[in-house]
């Protein structure tokens, strides 16, 4: 609906003179008059803006009810505004003429009389307004073939960058020649207020004859040197005050005299002094004027001139007049920049004017410009932006760096240049303040973590340094916002990748991951610091670079405070106690009637009773004959828990067809001579049955009394803590060795188990299915022969025939298995352990 009311009222006030300013054809509106000295101009000068809101302006209105002749003057200045166009020229925006009025709309502009009178213009802008008018007026003579007739303050005007414009052309026409022109300057010089106090000499005795004998320009002298005087000595008010220098500069001062020359062949025009002005050590021989200058043309000039101008431009500006650099120069470089010129050197002057700006200036000018380039394919571009990121970075709103800024900086991290990579990884500190926790800690901190194993080592450095600072952000410092880096990130995204970094060839590498490892232990797990960090950073405590070692002991110490702390707040046991239920007290009774006297359960407070340690056997059990080929336990209680429940179990009778068995080994040893050999140990069982009956030390530290072979009046094979399987056995000479079946329940001496500090192994394959019921394969008897090496460890073959090499023990002795010298608490009358139990 907006868009439709501002049709209709553009379209009304063309064709019926209804606008915002009520006047035809004009599309600005009267603002706020602008004041100046009174008399000084037949406009009034006015603010303005466009009709639609969106540009400024300045609007000259001038009234008809003042007369013909100031009437005739206004239309020649509203004609020439309309025809002239230069960039000194005060810029025409619009123009109309109503039956009382005439309207004329420019660029926004301010008198030079109210800025010199304001101090707004310093030696710079003085030097460089002049140089402009100076150019302006060669224009207008040497091109134009026009001559100006009304130079002066009051014809000059200031835009917002500091630059002068000239304006008052009401008297602007053709010097002479033309019959149609009236040469309007002849004519209606007292139109203009103040006139006669620049009025040129023959002008004012009216020797057109000389006028047009003279130069082109000379009238235009006169004028420029009156100007000249108002600009550095105030108010002119005759043309006596002219031949006094005040403060006129040395450098201009002859040029400024040659202009005064009543002889118009010998006034200096003003083509003529921008020639002598420009040469160098003179008046527009400065690095501002040469700077200006540079950039109104740069549309022309070389890439190499470019190239040259923009490296050195940053350093220059710092001396630039402020408000020059901030509407004029920095507006160049940004439309440059827009266009795809100047690149990285062209970046650094704008972050240098930036710095002068305020918020509001800032992220209206510099900060879209900025946005846009952090897209480009330029390396060396974004390679200016990362270094300078610091400089600009905090004025753009968060909401922009997050959305804009952030997914173009990201692609740094994965650029093939090392160079970009590591102003990445360096700028990241700069960046994080402006992003939030879920950014901070999705983005930022996994891609540093990546660039730990980056193929550059100083890039790894760097990356482990900024990961420490993050971590360790304090306000004032490095403000984070939501707390800067969460606790499931140091925990599982920046320890796991130390501890890889902890490895690391690089000498600075390990050391920059020490030092982030103490910053940030106080937020790891303890478990974990005890687990897996402590005995990394071990092996660094002997490297052997002395910073990385003294760096590893730092860590380290950091870490035992920081388990010690954790440690004094666990409990003193992890045990589970269970209850004393009547259920549990009969259970146990029962189990002391079949096992022997209830005085041989030791019961540790919080234990549980028989039925529950029953369960604990056959799950040992179970793992013993899931772990077959381990080389032995290392956990002893699991091993004290075993014994026991074995020793407990040994109380149950021996059958029948072992002890048929036992007879038939028995039989056949008394064939041998008397003396059996082990096959495990070649120590006679004497000799075993003497080491058994050494005295037995009782292990009740976990509750469970341990007797190693301890059983009265029987001996046995119990293994030896030195049995070797490769001695060789040795028998008497022409003495044949026993070899008899083995029973389905005897184990061969290529199995065992490690209870009360005996080593047991096995070399049973869990997938050697073991018959129930072996047939009787004869016995043979094959003497041992010395020259052959010690027997190798039995195993099972692929028939269903197992045969061991044994011996038989003395007769009246009752044959034993390993295990079973281990008891809970039994005494000598305890029955044997049968071999079928497992």
């Amino acid at each position: 609906m907006s868009g439709l009311s501002s049709y209709l009222l553009s379209t009304l006030s063309k064709v019926g003179g209804i606008g915002g300013s009520g006047i035809p054809d004009f599309h600005f509106t009267i603002g706020d008059k602008v004041e100046q000295d009174t008399g000084n101009s037949i406009w009034e000068q006015h603010n303005s803006l466009s009709t639609n809101g969106k540009r400024e302006a300045t609007v000259f209105v001038y009234n008809k009810a003042r007369g013909s002749s100031y009437t005739a003057v206004a239309q020649n200045a509203l004609k020439r505004m309309r025809t002239l166009r230069h960039p000194g020229i005060l810029r025409y925006l619009d123009g109309a003429e109503t039956a009382d009025a005439i309207y004329i709309a420019t660029e926004r502009v301010t008198p030079l009389s109210l800025s010199l009178d304001s101090d707004g213009c310093d030696d710079e802008l003085k030097r460089w307004g002049l140089y402009k008018i100076v150019e302006t007026l060669r224009f207008v003579n040497e091109d134009c073939k026009l001559v100006h007739a009304n130079v002066s303050t009051a014809s000059v005007f200031v835009t917002k960058a500091g630059e002068w414009r000239l304006g008052g052309l009401e008297l602007v026409d053709v010097l002479s020649g033309d019959p149609s022109c009236s040469q309007i300057y002849r004519h209606y010089t007292a139109a203009i207020p103040g006139y006669a106090a620049h009025m040129s000499p023959e002008i004012q005795s009216l020797s057109w004859g000389s006028v047009e004998d003279g130069k082109l320009g000379a009238i235009d002298g006169w004028g420029l040197a009156c100007l000249i005087y108002q600009v550095y000595n105030g108010t002119l008010t005759s043309a006596a005050q002219l031949h006094a220098q005040g403060t006129i500069p040395k450098a201009l001062w002859p040029m400024y005299q040659r202009m005064l020359v009543t002889d118009l062949r010998r006034r200096l025009t003003p083509s003529e002094l921008l020639q002598s002005a420009l040469r160098p050590h003179s008046f527009f021989d400065s690095e501002f004027i040469r700077t200006s200058i540079f950039l109104e043309n740069i549309a022309v000039k070389e890439e190499d001139e470019k190239a040259k101008f923009f490296s050195g431009l940053a350093s220059v500006i710092e001396g630039f007049p402020h408000i020059y650099c901030k509407f004029k120069i920095l507006p160049e470089l940004l439309k440059l920049m827009e266009f795809g010129g100047g690149g990285a050197k062209v970046l650094s002057s704008i972050i240098q004017i930036g710095k002068g700006l305020n918020e509001e200036e800032y992220n209206e000018h510099v900060s879209p410009a900025i946005v846009q380039l952090f897209g480009s394919n330029d390396r060396a571009l974004r390679f200016s932006l990362l270094e300078h990121i610091g400089s600009f970075i905090a004025a753009i709103p968060t909401s922009v760096v997050s959305k804009k800024v952030f997914p173009d900086f990201v692609t740094g991290f994965m650029d093939a240049a090392p160079a970009i990579r590591e102003a990445t990884v360096k700028a990241s500190l700069t960046i994080a303040p402006k992003l939030g926790q879920k950014v901070l800690n999705n983005d930022l901190v996994k891609q540093l973590v990546r660039m730990i194993a980056d193929p550059e080592p100083g890039i790894r450095t760097n990356a482990l340094i900024c990961i420490g600072k993050l971590c360790t952000a304090k306000k004032g410092v490095l403000d984070l916002e939501d707390g800067g880096v969460s606790e499931s990130s140091q925990r599982y995204v920046i320890c796991p990748a130390l501890l890889q970094a902890l490895r690391d060839p690089f000498p600075p590498v390990r050391s920059a991951s020490l030092a982030v490892a103490n910053a940030c232990a106080a937020k790891w797990d303890p478990v974990d610091i005890a687990r897996r960090v402590i005995p990394t950073i071990s092996l660094l405590l002997v490297d052997g670079e002395k910073p990385v070692r003294v760096a590893a002991l730092k860590a380290i110490n950091a870490m035992v405070a920081r388990v010690e702390t954790h440690s004094q707040d666990m409990p003193d046991t992890a045990m589970k106690k269970v209850a004393s239920t009547p259920s549990n007290i009969a259970t146990a009774a029962s189990a002391s009637s079949a096992g022997g006297k209830q005085s041989d359960i030791v019961s540790a407070p919080g234990s549980s009773t028989a039925a529950s340690m029953n369960a604990q056997t056959e799950a040992a059990a179970n793992m013993a004959a899931a772990s077959d080929g381990w080389s032995g336990w290392a956990v002893s209680s699991l091993s004290n828990t075993i014994s026991g429940a074995l020793s407990l179990a040994s109380s149950l009778p021996i059958s029948q067809q072992q002890q048929q068995t036992s007879l038939d080994i028995q039989a056949e040893s008394a064939g041998t001579g008397g003396t059996s050999v082990n096959p495990v140990n070649s120590k006679p069982f004497s000799t075993v049955a003497a080491a058994s009956a050494a005295p037995k030390v009782n292990d009740t530290s976990s509750g469970w009394e341990f007797n190693d072979d301890d059983w009265e009046g029987n001996t046995g094979n119990a293994w030896d803590e030195d049995d070797d399987w490769d001695t060789e056995i040795s028998t008497p000479n022409n003495q044949p060795t026993a070899i008899s079946p083995t029973s389905p329940n005897t184990r061969g001496p290529s199995s065992g188990r490690k209870s009360g500090g005996m080593t047991m192994t096995s070399t049973i394959k869990p997938s050697a299915a073991i018959p129930s019921t072996p047939p009787q394969a004869p016995v043979t008897k094959t003497p041992l022969k010395l020259s052959k090496p010690a027997l190798k460890k039995p195993g099972l073959s692929g028939s269903n025939t197992t045969t061991t090499t044994t011996t038989t023990p003395p007769t009246g002795t009752q044959r034993r298995k390993g295990l079973g010298a281990m008891k809970l608490g039994g005494g000598s009358k305890s029955p044997a352990l049968p071999d079928d139990l497992f």
